[in-house]
């Protein structure tokens, strides 16, 4: 898949959807909405970042002939297709999944502190898992509980769980059983979990809390988790402030009514501290840590990631950097990728970072592709399109080539796009040919604090401009301010729109002039329900007052009934605008974004 490719489909999906319903008419604010679109405000350069390689652990055998683990974990740990899969070979771990393997058979707490993708619920199911095998007498009962900040994650967990426990097993002959017990159960599937409770039981810290107030909960549950030996904490840096306290209590209240004083306490995050060396970010954990475990988690114990490199080609190789760049990046087999300069040059500007003082390899933060493009031209005294070809077709030939079967490629990236919904045009108070036009919310021009700015809004029929305003009486006086809403369940006047046109402006008599639309008139009148609803043509300065010296500017009282350019008319007068009236900004439920 060329994701660079669905990168662009998706810009010009939105560029149409956000553009579709507002056709502007009046040629400055057109050109000035279509230089927003061709700057790409809305959908700024993507920001790219590689996945980087963990440093080996070995395979799951290996840890077994080590001792570290019990033999039936080789069998257990293995990528498996269904239940009566048995899988061939068994997974080899992350350094850091191993380091949280040797943590854990010290009894004492520990913390995972490793990036998104990095396998970190391995790093206490593997543990847990080989804690149960170990256990001489198998007393049934719970031996850990995993407590997850959301019930999808916990309920995302038991679809792991099941490849490891269930497949190659059955169900119903899992060597370690487990059960997710969030408040979603019901009927006998609740009940069997408290008649037959598992080894390890997944749930939200609010059910947990709920555990240890309900009688028969208690009773059973609790019961049957005297001697807990895991409470791990998934996502740890969700546990702040209130909640935090709320949490650390509720660490301190099950160690004491599961009766164990040696409960070993597991937390796993991405993003627990990120400033200052990697050293100052364990100290720092291991001080959360410790306050909401309450029990000691020393920064040894914080458990960070070790990187390796997957590329081994000279990135300051100029003349074959050039060489690749003008060739349109590079391409081949595994290895022939994995010894090229432009290759090792990617992975080190999107992928890894080296930190100062221990040359401990470290997360590269997300680079866009053009800046990283400049500096490429500038090394190469190549043009920045043909180095951004290049970057793209190499990341992308990286993307697909794999060492073997069941390994990640030599490059998995991902593309970070923002996406906002804009902001809508603003104009002063002026006729068409002088007003100041801009997209940057502001109460007043730039410069001339005197002259007010509103939003605008845009008939969907033909694009006819509006000045969205309220209508507020200043002791006596009138002034119209700016409104960013189009709420109209009022109608009480206070809300409207002004109407300034020059070529087409409200006439004194719109009957004669057949200016209404023909469902408003009756006898040559307007009909009695709709007069509240009347334009009327008022003065008004460039400060939105009321004032005879004051522009000539039609005010429309919300709702809108219908547009003084082209006639279309909306019996609804209840409601909002929405479908009436369109802007830059407008979103529904269905089309909100951040």
């Amino acid at each position: 898949m060329d994701v660079f490719g669905v990168h662009e489909h998706l810009i010009d999906d939105y560029l149409s959807f956000t553009t579709a319903s507002v056709d502007v008419r009046d040629a400055r604010i057109k050109q000035h909405v279509d230089e927003l679109v061709d700057r790409g405000d809305q959908w700024p350069e993507p920001w790219l970042s590689l996945n980087p390689v963990f440093a080996s652990g070995g395979a799951i055998g290996d840890l077994v002939q080590e001792g570290l683990l019990d033999p039936e974990c080789e069998r257990i740990f293995r990528p498996k297709k269904d239940v009566s899969d048995r899988g061939t070979r068994a997974i080899t771990l992350h350094h850091h999944q191993r380091e949280a393997v040797e943590a854990a058979q010290t009894g004492k707490s520990y913390v995972l502190t490793t990036g998104t993708g990095s396998g970190k619920s391995l790093a206490y199911i593997v543990p847990i898992v080989d804690r149960v095998l170990r256990s001489k007498d198998r007393v049934p009962g719970v031996k850990a509980i995993i407590v997850y900040p959301m019930n999808a994650l916990a309920n995302s967990q038991v679809g792991e769980l099941e490849k490891f426990l269930q497949f190659g097993y059955g169900v119903g002959n899992e060597p370690v059983t487990f059960a997710r017990y969030t408040g979603q159960e019901q009927g006998e599937e609740r009940q069997e979990i408290l008649r037959n409770p598992p080894d390890i039981l997944l749930t939200n810290y609010v059910m947990l809390e709920l555990v240890l107030t309900r009688p028969e909960e208690r009773r059973r549950l609790v019961q049957a988790a005297q001697g807990l030996q895991f409470l791990v904490l998934d996502e740890l840096h969700t546990y702040r402030g209130r909640q935090g306290a709320d949490v650390s209590m509720l660490v301190r209240r099950v160690r004491d009514a599961c009766q164990s004083p040696d409960l070993q306490c597991v937390g796993t995050s991405a993003t627990m501290a990120s400033a200052g060396s990697q050293s100052e970010q364990r100290a720092v954990v291991a001080e959360v840590a410790t306050r909401i475990f309450g029990s000691e988690v020393t920064p040894e114990r914080v458990i960070g990631e070790t990187l390796d490199r997957a590329t081994s080609g000279d990135a300051n190789d100029v003349t074959t950097l050039r060489s690749e760049v003008r060739m349109g990046g590079a391409d081949g087999s595994y290895p022939e990728l994995a010894t090229s300069p432009l290759a090792s040059w990617i992975e080190s500007t999107f992928g890894l970072d080296t930190e100062e003082g221990s040359n401990r390899l470290t997360r590269k933060k997300p680079v866009r592709v053009r800046e990283a493009a400049a500096r490429l031209a500038a090394s190469t005294d190549r043009t920045l399109d043909e180095c951004m070809r290049a970057i793209r077709a190499t990341l992308l030939a990286g993307s697909a080539a794999r060492p073997a079967d069941h390994q990640p490629p030599l490059f998995a990236f991902r593309l970070h796009q923002f996406l906002s919904k804009g902001d809508t045009v603003y104009v002063s108070i002026e006729s068409e040919d002088d007003r100041h036009i801009t997209s940057a919310y502001q109460v007043s021009v730039p410069g001339e604090p005197h002259k007010s700015l509103m939003p605008l809004a845009f008939c969907r029929e033909c694009g006819q401009e509006y000045l969205v305003v309220a209508r507020v009486d200043e002791r006596g006086s009138i002034r119209y301010r700016l409104r960013r809403d189009r709420d109209a369940s009022g109608g009480d006047d206070a809300n409207g729109y002004l109407y300034i046109s020059t070529d087409q402006p409200w006439p004194a008599d719109p009957i004669s002039d057949g200016r209404y639309p023909d469902s408003w008139i009756v006898d040559n009148d307007v009909v009695e329900r709709l007069r509240r609803y009347r334009p009327r043509n008022v003065h008004v300065t460039y400060d939105g007052a009321e004032d005879n010296s004051g522009i000539i500017a039609t005010y429309v009282p919300s709702p809108f009934r219908f547009c003084l350019r082209c006639k279309v008319s909306y019996e609804q007068a209840r409601g909002n605008d929405f479908a009436k009236l369109a802007t830059l900004d407008a979103e529904g439920r269905s089309s909100a974004v951040t």
